[in-house]
């Protein structure tokens, strides 16, 4: 016994020797934190500049400078490499050695702006346009445009800020290494610049456009893409939905679908509210249209066997879904206070409190005219919302009263196949390219409604 409690402490004390010799080993290995002090100013005034973005080269690490030009910024090791930026000026990139002691002073060099023009089209368009840039997305900070745009002969996107005037008030350059593709504002009122892989919120103030909090995009999309709009205590969400094409989509016959049905989740809706502080689920409506999908696929199979025909089984069943048998167009806004749902299954629009209390319906019939868009567009400034019908040659926007649920046309759209229709603050906004231009260069379209 004696001889076991020898061992023991034997080996108590070897595990207490090695402890003793990592925790030396990670005392003496661990990494020392420099502070790197610095000061910009503009290279011709020789005034302090405010809101210049410090970047450390191949990391995710920054800061920027305030009001008088002064930044601090964390490194462990030296050399680096230090990559200065700024909307008004021609960057630069700094390298701070071993020798570092003192603060740095660094200047910027102003750069000229090429800033693009606006035109008018028979008093009836404003038109936000450039010789070497193409429009690729735009959506709205409160009054503001968000716009982003390639150019040509820089070879790179750009993000702009403008008002609706088109008075450009700031502007970054997109590294080409994002690879950005759309942006998109969420339900809470942020707005996102969309890579391939990853998603940026868009911030700025009166120094700079920054793109903060990169997340990948995958992730973004599970989180927000259902998300419809906040309200003071709850957050409302929209069903899962999947418009992609299935299977039976590609189909020959029947027997090449699986479970030989269509599996289209467009024919599910689902509205429900998340309580901010108890995360409690509300669900407003829930509608399954299964007997519509059936009948659709009946349908597909009764024309399928025909003897006339001699088309593949899913284009028919295709046909069938989208012409004669579609899903319902539901779906929910929120304006000044009000939740409006858009029931256009049932024929109405019923109205909710922000506590989601029924407050009363109307009925509503403009979805059954010939040639409606299964479209609703609001002005959350304006407080108005719309719908579409299609005119052959265009589109015509109609305004919806809110009280009676009748509609009246407001303006006629010309151009065909416009892109992204928006309203805010009383102007109607969407992107046109115009085929016969040198790259078919999309532009941003606006036109005044009241």
């Amino acid at each position: 016994m004696k001889s076991f409690n020898l061992y023991i402490c034997s080996k108590l004390s070897h595990l207490f020797f090695i402890s003793i010799l990592l925790l030396g080993s990670l005392i003496s290995n661990a990494q020392t934190t420099y502070i790197i002090h610095g000061f910009i100013n503009d290279a011709t005034t020789q005034q302090p500049i405010g809101g210049a973005n410090i970047g450390l080269n191949n990391t995710n690490l920054g800061t920027s400078t305030n009001v008088d030009g002064r930044f601090s910024l964390k490194v462990d090791v030296f050399p680096v490499v230090l990559s200065i930026t700024h909307v008004s000026y021609e960057g630069t990139n700094i390298i701070v050695g071993q020798n570092y002691t003192d603060s740095l002073i660094i200047t910027l060099v102003p750069r000229s702006v090429d800033l693009e023009g606006t035109e008018i089209i028979a008093s009836d368009y404003k038109v936000f346009k450039g010789s070497h840039m193409e429009i690729i997305d735009y959506d709205f900070i409160d009054t503001n445009l968000l716009v982003l745009s390639y150019n040509f002969h820089k070879n790179h996107h750009e993000v702009i800020l403008m008002d609706d005037n088109f008075d450009t008030i700031i502007t970054n350059d997109i590294p080409a290494n994002k690879k950005p593709t759309q942006i998109l504002s969420d339900c809470m009122g942020n707005c996102h610049l969309l890579t391939k892989d990853s998603a940026f919120q868009v911030y700025f103030d009166e120094y700079s456009l920054r793109l903060i909090y990169p997340a990948a995009l995958n992730k973004f999309v599970n989180l927000l893409g259902d998300c419809l709009f906040e309200t003071p205590n709850y957050i409302a969400f929209q069903g899962k939905t999947n418009d992609k094409q299935k299977l039976e989509y590609a189909a020959i016959d029947l027997y090449d679908l699986p479970h030989n049905k269509s599996e289209n989740e467009r024919w599910k809706h689902l509205f429900y509210f998340v309580d901010k502080e108890t995360h409690e689920k509300i669900i407003i409506d829930k509608i399954n249209e299964g007997k519509k999908n059936m009948d659709a696929f009946e349908q597909a199979i009764y024309i399928l066997y025909s003897k006339e025909n001699k088309l593949f089984f899913g284009d028919i069943l295709r046909f069938e879904e989208m012409t004669y048998f579609a899903p319902s167009f539901q779906t929910m806004k929120y304006l000044n206070d009000t939740i409006y749902y858009f029931n256009h299954l049932k024929s109405q629009i019923n109205f909710y409190s922000t506590d989601l209390d029924l407050l009363k319906s109307i009925k509503i019939d403009y979805h059954h005219q010939k040639n409606w868009s299964p479209v609703i567009l609001t002005d959350i400034i304006g407080n108005k919302a719309y719908t579409v019908f299609s005119t052959g040659v265009g589109y015509s926007l109609f305004e919806i009263n809110l009280q009676d649920g009748s509609i009246k046309e407001v303006t006629r759209i010309t151009k065909q196949f416009p892109h992204k229709l928006k309203v805010n603050n009383g102007h109607l906004y969407f992107l046109y390219k115009k085929m016969n231009l040198e790259r078919g260069k999309r532009r941003l379209y606006q036109r005044t409604l009241y």
